[in-house]
């Protein structure tokens, strides 16, 4: 898996898929920059509410350790996370928050602004048999928006990664996709420019993700472009 770099710190693997027999994941830590850091370590019960906006929460459903990393310039460090019970029914979702800590005896110039990185890495306790149900609806249009929504009717998480959305005449362009935890629904919107609207009388919408691949089509009433 492709490592995740935020400035000079890089995270590998970015996700953590907790399944038997081990029901363990290794996250690895590497400052390749040229100062010590400090890190914390945070993880987060991950939930979707009605409009498939992502939802945090404290928990203390997986042992993770440590809490808190020093790293030296070069140096690598690695955080352990686990179950200590396999998985349900339906799949579990956490996020494992990654964030560099200010430095305590650093002061920063006073035309100096310091950024610090965060990342969440998605965590998934595999249920006890996995049953992928991505239900996929007719796109609408809608006062020149163009939705589909993506319902989760499965025990486990779908990942779209992009939805292309095509004219057939030079128009393209792309929605960036997302997760969709199970018993989950998101809707993905795109506002066409009015002329491409007007003009338009298909639109051709190619759904692509892990294991998601479908097509759509939407013939385009001009009366729904305003």
């Amino acid at each position: 898996m492709v490592p995740a770099r935020a400035g000079e710190v890089f995270v590998s693997p970015v996700r953590a898929e907790l399944r038997g027999p081990t029901l363990s994941e290794t996250i690895t830590v590497t400052n390749r920059g040229g100062a010590r850091i400090r890190v914390g370590v945070k993880l987060m019960e991950w939930t979707q509410d009605a409009q498939g906006n992502d939802v945090y929460k404290d928990t203390s459903e997986l042992v993770y350790f440590p809490r808190q990393l020093e790293l030296e310039p070069e140096a690598k460090r690695q955080i352990r996370i686990g179950a200590t019970a396999p998985g349900g029914a339906s799949e579990k979702t956490y996020r494992l928050f990654i964030e560099e800590l200010p430095d305590p005896s650093a002061t920063a110039a006073p035309a100096q602004v310091m950024v610090y990185f965060r990342m969440g890495l998605p965590v998934f306790l595999a249920p006890a048999q996995a049953r992928p149900q991505p239900d996929i609806s007719e796109p609408t249009l809608e006062h020149g928006k163009v939705s589909l929504q993506v319902k989760n009717t499965g025990n486990q998480h779908l990942r779209l990664l992009r939805l292309k959305v095509e004219d057939g005449a030079g128009f393209s362009r792309e929605i960036a996709g997302w997760y969709t935890l199970a018993g989950a629904q998101k809707t993905y919107s795109l506002d066409l420019p009015g002329d491409v609207c007007r003009k338009a009388k298909t639109l051709s919408i190619a759904i692509e993700g892990e294991g998601i691949r479908a097509d759509r089509k939407l013939n385009v009433d001009p009366a729904r472009c305003t």
